[in-house]
């Protein structure tokens, strides 16, 4: 089994291969497409040029692709449900997240991750995503001949950097008493959620990624439309440079001053010029900690920065100065379990949210991937298309010639069956007036007796006419002794025996000497069809002193 992750970002692609070993999983291929220009107003041609490069490079056919709905279209929810069957889950959740998602049930998809399992109800992630945005993916990627076979949310490819996304929901003991004995049956319970989480933060280019860690699970996650573009612009304006130089500066150039101590003027201006720039992103994180506290009770003990940007010189300590929690820039694909991921210590930042989509495409059924390509959008089966397109000529061609043989067969038929009549009809009229079989005596069986009895009269009429072609052997017989010499008293020769069979002649005797026996030998060659005799041995018994000759030779049967 393979499976693609493509993370489509507004600076590049990323693609990262997945391949299921019989011992583990392993990371096969990681590329990046730095194709797109950012200040290009339509995105659209250049990401379809590297798409269809990518599905000729990877071989998007053979693979499980997976890509991502951005965050911003899709509202995710813990809930608890008093039943634990994802089918009667899944069943529920439009009707549960109605009110939650400023959108009619019948524009949005909707899925969800089990994370825990108590005794008698299920922790939930529930997540519901715009439609239009699901439809806008998938025409994207069909115009680029790529088949995506999971879209997914950001939430999920994050999540499993973090999450034990090869075992099964972990089981709790600890039954949800409280919800259970509420009037609702779906409840956020924030007594109910660990203390000391911690907050993920996945800076992008365009957008960030904001999530919640709590007792191992990624239990909610939203977009703040903050990137590092931004800082990008403010660098841009403040040192007059083109925005693709300053851009090309992140993060190696770019950096935060803790203290202006010893630093130039150039230097202070760049401190604050990013921390201008950050302090939109600082303002949203710290209501999405509020947010994140009031509706879940999550408490944030630490901070997590992720992405390639979040590699800007001294990032973490300035996070931690304004967020007042301590913050680390962290690579979480280094902390991936060796024991089933292997090969993954090769791959940088820039591949975090490509690795986290295609480990989606890797999840088991006790674990299942989320997938909002389902109901109006679910794939539909291209095997028969692909073949039409392939051996559609040919199929064609079959076909006309099925058709005309079936035609074909269908006129024999009926042609057969016209005259096996008309034949039926011909044999009666003529078993009437040749064999005087009339009315019910006129049957098959009669008339295929008559028919033999004159075959064989025919036959012996035939024979007869050859017969009285063919000379007898008395003719042969009559003309050997007219032409032999004299003989007195039968003393100087005797014929002994004259057979003939078909058109050859065999005689033999016995002579008184050796002259005789040649003056027979000469006359016989005036009776020989083409005047020759041949002498043979003699096969008849001698008697006393005279000599034995035996000869054969050709005659004419037939006048």
């Amino acid at each position: 089994m393979r499976s693609l992750g493509i993370d489509i970002g507004r600076h590049s692609i990323k693609v990262v291969e997945v391949q299921l070993n019989k011992r583990n999983y392993e990371i096969t291929n990681a590329k990046e497409y730095k194709v797109l220009n950012m200040e290009t107003s339509d995105q659209e041609i250049e990401i379809l040029q590297t798409l269809n490069s990518i599905a000729k490079e990877f071989d998007t056919e053979s693979a499980k692709v997976t890509c991502s709905i951005r965050q911003q279209y899709v509202s995710t929810r813990k809930l608890f449900f008093p039943y634990k069957e994802r089918a009667k889950i899944h069943k529920t959740l439009a009707f549960e997240l109605e009110d939650d998602i400023p959108l009619s049930i019948d524009k949005a998809i909707y899925d969800s991750k089990i994370i825990k399992l108590h005794e008698k109800a299920a922790e939930v992630v529930a997540m519901a995503c715009v439609s239009e945005e699901i439809e806008r993916t998938i025409e994207i990627f069909e115009k680029a001949h790529i088949e995506p076979d999971i879209i997914t949310a950001e939430f999920c490819a994050i999540a499993n950097l973090y999450e034990k996304w090869y075992k099964p929901p972990e089981e709790v003991l600890k039954t949800l008493t409280k919800a259970l004995e509420s009037e609702d049956l779906i409840t956020d319970d924030p007594e109910l959620s660990p203390s000391d989480d911690k907050m993920i933060v996945h800076i992008g280019h365009s957008k960030s990624f904001v999530g919640v860690v709590s007792g191992g699970n990624l239990i909610w996650g939203r977009s703040i439309m903050w990137g590092a573009e931004k800082i990008a612009a403010a660098i841009s304006q403040s040192f007059k440079v083109p925005f693709t130089t300053a851009h090309d500066m992140m993060p190696e150039k770019a950096f935060l001053l803790l203290t202006t101590n010893g630093a130039n003027e150039d230097q202070i201006k760049m401190s604050e010029t990013v921390a201008t720039a950050f302090a939109p992103l600082i303002q949203s994180l710290r209501l999405t900690m509020m947010l994140a506290n009031t509706q879940y009770g999550a408490n944030i003990a630490s901070i997590e920065l992720i992405g390639g940007p979040s590699r800007i010189k001294n990032l973490a300590p300035y996070f931690t100065q304004e967020l007042e929690r301590p913050a680390n820039v962290t690579n979480p694909i280094l902390n991936l379990d060796k024991q089933f991921m292997s090969n993954h210590e090769s791959l940088n930042e820039v591949f975090q949210m490509a690795l986290g989509l295609a480990i989606e495409g890797m999840r088991k059924p006790f674990n299942p991937a989320v997938n909002f390509r389902q109901m109006q959008f679910a794939k539909k089966n291209l095997s028969f298309e692909k073949f039409w397109d392939k051996w559609g000529y040919t199929a064609k061609v079959v076909s006309a010639a099925y058709f005309c043989y079936l035609v074909y067969g269908v006129a024999i038929d009926s042609i057969s069956t016209q005259l096996e009549e008309a034949s039926n009809d011909v044999l009666i009229t003529q078993a009437s007036t040749i064999a005087k079989l009339k009315g019910r005596q006129a049957t098959h069986s009669k008339i295929r007796s008559y028919i033999k009895r004159n075959n064989k009269k025919a036959k012996l009429v035939g024979v007869y006419e050859q017969l009285e072609e063919v000379n007898s052997p008395m003719k042969f017989l009559n003309e050997v002794s007219q032409i032999l010499p004299s003989n007195k008293d039968d003393k100087s020769y005797e014929i002994r025996r004259f057979i003939v069979k078909n058109s050859e002649v065999n005689i033999q005797g016995v002579a008184t000497d050796a002259s005789t026996v040649t003056q027979i030998s000469k006359a016989l060659k005036g009776v020989a069809a083409d005047g020759k005799v041949k002498s043979i041995p003699a096969t008849i018994v001698n008697e006393g002193t005279k000599q034995k000759f035996a000869f054969t030779f050709k005659v004419k049967r037939k006048n």
